[in-house]
């Protein structure tokens, strides 16, 4: 609770007021719910110049979990998904740095990832077929090189 008072503080200052930015364009990927039983990844920049969780979020009453780090106004990539109605789908992000996930559906939910494995992992029980947004960022403003892989199981 302290943390977030003291972002909600802080919030006069312009790079701390903002939130990564749904309506910005990011690389764009297609990708179905059978695709994916097979995991696929994609290398990305991770990084970001947002602090995370964005005070937006708070007062939007969005539950950022143990989110910390910083992430970038634009997604890293965004998903076209399909036939995603019998699958779980499980978004991965790993990095050379400590990387820092978020993830919007199609539609509009949040996810945040939390550390599992030596990743940070989201698990979407019934992801909605349409876009998926993903933010990669790091635990730092300098971020790194990493890797995003999406994979569905069978309900």
């Amino acid at each position: 609770m302290i943390r977030l008072s003291v972002l909600l503080a802080l919030c006069g200052a312009p790079a701390l007021a903002q939130c990564p930015d749904p309506s910005l364009d990011a690389v764009q990927y297609d990708a179905s719910g059978p695709e994916l039983i097979t995991p696929q990844t994609w290398e990305v920049q991770v990084g970001g110049a947002f602090l995370a969780p964005c005070p937006q979020w708070a007062v939007a009453g969005i539950d950022v979990q143990d989110l910390d780090g910083f992430l970038p106004a634009a997604p890293t990539a965004v998903f076209g998904l399909d036939a995603m109605a019998p699958h779980i789908l499980m978004v991965m992000a790993q990095a050379e740095c400590t990387p820092v996930l978020a993830v919007r559906s199609g539609d509009g939910q949040w996810f945040f990832g939390s550390d599992a494995n030596g990743r940070q992992e989201v698990t979407l029980w019934g992801a909605p077929n349409g876009p998926l947004q993903v933010w990669v960022g790091a635990a730092t403003p300098d971020g790194c090189a990493g890797t995003v892989t999406l994979e569905t199981f069978d309900r």
